[in-house]
Formats: structure tokens, sequence, C-alpha cells
């Protein structure tokens, strides 16, 4: 009776054993599961913060667009005007400067 005892006692033990052994292994399946779940999201959110980050700067590029064509067309007018300006004033020029030749060599 007391071998049985004893029998019963070491199976049981071992039948712990057994338990904290499976334990221990689920734990550690656990514990990968949850690291791959982190790099996964921590993936995914990467993505989507990058995601959200071109679509940020490509509606600010398409802002300053809206916001740089006037000035754009402004300042094309007013090269335009500047070129015209200095385009008549060369006319102008000219006609001097053949003037002076003109009356430096006593040509009238």
């Amino acid at each position: 009776m007391l071998q049985e005892e004893i029998k019963r006692i070491q199976s049981a033990e071992d039948e712990a054993e057994e338990i904290k052994e499976k334990a221990r292994d689920k734990a550690k399946e656990i514990i990968r599961n949850a690291e791959l779940q982190a790099v996964e999201i921590k993936q995914k959110s990467l993505q989507e913060a990058e995601a959200a980050a071109r679509e940020i700067l490509a509606a600010a590029e398409k802002e300053s667009e809206h916001l740089v064509a006037p000035v754009k067309q402004r300042t094309a007018e007013e090269v335009e005007t500047l070129v015209n300006a200095a385009r008549s004033k060369q006319e102008e020029a000219v006609k001097l400067v053949m003037e002076r030749i003109v009356n430096i060599h006593g040509h009238s």
C-alpha cells in the first residue's frame, strides 16, 4: 500500500512536471506570437504613416501650386512689360548713337 502511494505521488509529480513543461512551451509560443504581431503592427503602422505623409506632401504641393500660379502669371506679365520697355528704349538708344556718330563725322 505504501508503494502504491509512492507511485501515485511520483506519477502526480511527473504529471505536474509535464504540465509545467507544457505551460512553459505555451508561454514561449504566446510570447513569440506576440512579438510577431508587434512587428506586423509596427510595419503596418509605419506603412500607414508613410502613406499619410505622402498624401499630406501631395496636398501641400498641390496647394503651393495654387498659390504660386498667380505669382508666376504676374511675374511673366512684369517680365513682358519690362522687355517691351527695354525694346522701346533700345530703339531710342540706337537712334541717339546713330545721331552722335553722324554728328561726330560731320554727316548731316
